[in-house]
């Protein structure tokens, strides 16, 4: 469901794509109820065990720091988010925002509000495609090129946890891509009483926000809720705005006390508009409020001449129009999840799951286009031909995804627990390129979803800048045994074995009425395998402090587009990413203290690094070396009592290439030697740390929290970097006394980056050498307010 704008018309440009890291992920339980379990503060000695779910894994999820920590007791570090924080952010804000306080974590949005794809993280210096992403269990990443897309997980009220694992996924999550870590989000369970939540949102730039969550409560053994919600608001800078409906629904079916069927639902509408990257060269100029512009320049008679394509200013102000730069989009996901117990000692669950998406990211081009005798525009075969006109081009992904994950668990007895399953899943994604003709005087085009009204050559045929049909078939199988044999000792041990197969067929300019010139054909068939064994082991001193070691092995295969863009270059095929991971953490508790610290080590071979063919903008995929990722994460809470608490994280990142890089050559291009032996990762900061302060009583909450993030390159050479930057939050909301069919009314007011800082962060294209081609940034948002009215009815 991948659907970046794409500027296809720009010089050659490399980007190291790296992978690993290490931790597994942990998921508190969605349930509205505490659960049963140990934690450090109970006093007791229960042994708490897995769940047997797949969409949970530790049942041991006491909130902290109101709701920012929770007690974990896994052998790798998991950070918990719960309702509780997320009910305290923006009521639309995405998860890239909400997981912004864990460490390891270096999370960029471009908006505050959450409406937008311009938003993007790295953990521990993986970027967000490396990340695996569960949404109740379901594999939410894009299949071919695993990329997460924040705006469509529904609503951040519907959650009851957020779970960020700073590492490689446990065994029997459905993760195609995740080398680097995984998140997982829940939603909450449906309450046993019917009730209505009700939430309007007003705000900066015209941000609004109608939000409905109707719970049914109990009816027979089944309750369940839906939602619906309209957002949008204006862009801060540029033209244009976001707007997205959403609808989401879960079902619960408790059979009996062992035995429950779940069902989950989400649909995503959004019609939005791309906010444009800066380089540091365009934000010093113009400033932190340039973007693509609002000014159109009517087209001459006749088009343009080829040659003055990027040359004549007026062909620059009709590509960078900001009307071409949007990004309408519908999705939907269904999962069921059945929990199953078919003995005293075996369990069965297992989530079936389809998932849809159709839209696209349009940019500006240009064709030649002719007219015919009725005035309608028609595309040349030569593609370089006079009379060119800027046109809408849209690149247009539908996806189809059914896949099945299934887990049995098995109580061996001796405090043994044994796990197996596997995950199947065969998606299928037709990607390509169209084009809609623009009104050359006002710069409005025809079609934007980009499903009608499309321009075509004189046979008839729609233009296709290039057509590519991909069928992923996915196939793991996995085992693990945890043992306890004492309440000091939990070892784990187990292997998964992924095999992921791509049949690929691509066409260039599929229809074009010269074929022999222009259009050309490559298919494919590729499978790639790896056993992944993974072993843990943690220790409990005292009820107060548990140490623990993990290692792991994470792998993936190359992104869809792979192999094509190799083969036409005459490169050898890439090969897959992989990495071995070791972990070692310290978690105390004492009295109003909570801390969680690890230190971690990651040795990855076979980095990927793309390039870009100038002659047809095809990415090419070659093998960059090895990558050493080591650090430390820290986390901690400090309950001050009377209602004061305090949460702080801190984050040390080494992100080292470990050889330099030469890159090989093409038929448009020279072999290359780039010295990025020892060079710090882009948008890794060494440093980064978070602080925040609650205070809750009486109705009354009040919270003041602030991120650092130290400088971090944009390129890989590592001749430039944005400077580190410091942004304040702010919150307040009071509870109000019941009165009549209201309960719980509240008013909140969230106040974003209340130092009205201006600032660079995150590079949004990271290039090999800023000397050869300037990386841009994302822009972080100026001062914002939204105010929000809620109330609980009947």
């Amino acid at each position: 469901m991948h659907r970046s704008a794409v500027r296809r018309h720009k010089p050659l440009w490399l980007a190291l794509a790296t992978a690993l890291i290490l931790g597994t992920v942990g998921t508190a339980h969605a349930d509205d109820t505490p659960q049963s379990s140990s934690n450090s503060n109970s006093g007791t000695n229960d042994k708490t065990r897995k769940s047997t779910t797949l969409s949970t894994v530790s049942v041991n999820a006491q909130s902290l720091a109101g709701g920012l920590m929770a007690v974990q007791d896994q052998p790798k570090q998991v950070s918990t988010i719960t309702a509780q924080a997320i009910a305290e952010v923006p009521i639309t804000a995405d998860y890239t925002q909400m997981i912004n306080s864990a460490p390891g974590v270096n999370s960029a949005s471009s908006d505050g509000f959450g409406l937008t794809d311009a938003s993007s993280y790295t953990i521990r210096g993986f970027n967000a495609s490396e990340i695996g992403v569960t949404l109740d269990g379901v594999p939410v990443n894009d299949a071919g090129n695993y990329v997460p897309y924040a705006s469509e997980y529904g609503e951040a009220r519907n959650y009851e946890s957020i779970n960020v694992s700073q590492g490689s996924a446990d065994l029997d999550m459905p993760d195609l891509g995740a080398v680097g870590g995984h998140i997982s989000f829940i939603t909450r369970t449906p309450t046993e009483n019917f009730n209505v939540y009700a939430g309007q949102t007003f705000g900066s730039n015209d941000a609004r926000s109608t939000y409905l969550r109707f719970n049914t409560g109990a009816i027979g053994p089944v309750r369940s809720w839906i939602s619906i919600s309209r957002n949008s608001d204006d862009k801060w800078r540029g033209g244009g705005y976001n707007h997205i409906d959403r609808i989401q629904a879960k079902s619960v079916w408790t059979i009996d006390d062992n035995n429950s069927v779940t069902a989950n639902f989400n649909l995503n509408r959004e019609h939005n508009y791309f906010y444009m990257p800066l380089t540091k060269a365009q934000a010093a100029q113009y400033g932190y409020s340039y973007d693509y512009g609002t000014t159109w320049t009517p087209t001459p008679a006749g088009g343009f001449p080829a040659s003055a394509l990027y040359s004549d200013p007026a062909t620059l102000t009709q590509v960078n129009y900001y009307r071409l730069f949007q990004n309408p989009f519908k999705s939907w996901v269904a999962s069921v999840n059945g929990e199953f117990k078919l003995s005293n000692n075996l369990s069965l669950s297992v989530i079936p799951y389809f998932q849809f998406g159709d839209g696209n990211g349009s940019f500006g081009g240009f064709l030649p286009l002719q007219f015919n005798a009725k005035g309608q525009p028609i595309v040349q075969s030569n593609q370089f031909a006079d009379g060119q006109y800027t046109v809408y081009e849209a690149y247009r992904p539908i996806t189809y995804r059914p896949g099945i994950n299934a887990k049995f668990t098995l109580e061996l007895g001796l405090d043994n627990t044994l796990d197996w399953g596997i995950w199947y899943e065969r998606s299928r994604q037709l990607e390509y390129i169209d084009a809609s003709y623009v009104d050359p005087n006002t710069g409005i085009p025809v079609s934007v979803w980009g499903d009608k009204d499309l321009l075509t050559y004189s046979n008839g045929q729609v233009w296709k800048n290039y057509s590519e049909y991909d069928v992923t078939t996915v196939k793991k199988a996995f085992v693990e045994d945890t043992w306890t044999p004492n309440d000091a000792w939990t070892f784990n041990a187990g292997v998964a074995y992924l095999h992921t197969e791509r049949a690929n067929q691509f066409v260039l300019y599929p229809g074009n009425p010269d074929p022999v010139d222009w259009t050309s054909y490559q298919n494919s068939d590729d499978r790639y395998h790896r056993f992944l064994p993974t072993a843990g082991a943690s220790w409990k001193l005292d009820d107060n402090n548990q140490l623990y070691y993990s290692i792991t092995r994470t792998f993936r295969a190359p992104p869809d587009d792979a192999t094509f863009g190799n083969s036409r270059l005459g490169l050898p095929p890439p090969m897959p990413e992989s990495a071995w991971s070791n972990e070692i953490g310290w978690r105390f508790t004492q009295g109003p203290l909570t801390l969680h610290t690890d230190a971690y080590l990651a040795n990855m071979g076979n980095r990927t690094a793309v390039g870009l063919d100038p002659n047809t903008f095809i990415n090419y995929y070659i093998n960059a070396g090895r990558v050493r990722m080591a650090g430390v994460n820290a986390e901690g809470n400090l309950d001050l009592g009377h209602g004061f608490t305090l949460y702080s994280s801190y984050t040390y990142t080494q992100a080292k290439v470990e050889q330099d890089l030469n890159l090989p050559a093409t038929p448009d291009t020279a072999a290359a030697f780039y010295d990025t032996k020892g060079k710090q990762f882009p948008g890794t900061p060494r440093n980064m740390s978070y602080l925040g302060a609650r205070y809750s009583a009486n109705g009354l909450t009040l919270n003041l929290n602030g991120k650092f993030t130290g400088s971090e390159y944009g390129d890989f050479l590592n001749t430039e970097r944005v400077s580190s930057n410091f942004t304040l939050n702010g919150s307040a909301s009071y509870e109000l006394p019941d009165f009549s069919v209201l309960h719980k009314p509240t008013i909140a007011i969230n106040a974003l980056n209340l130092l009205n800082r201006r600032y660079l962060m995150l590079p949004s294209s990271p290039t090999l050498s800023a000397g050869q081609s300037s990386p841009t940034y994302y822009v972080g948002a100026p001062r914002q307010w939204y105010v929000t009215l809620s109330t609980e009815l009947f």
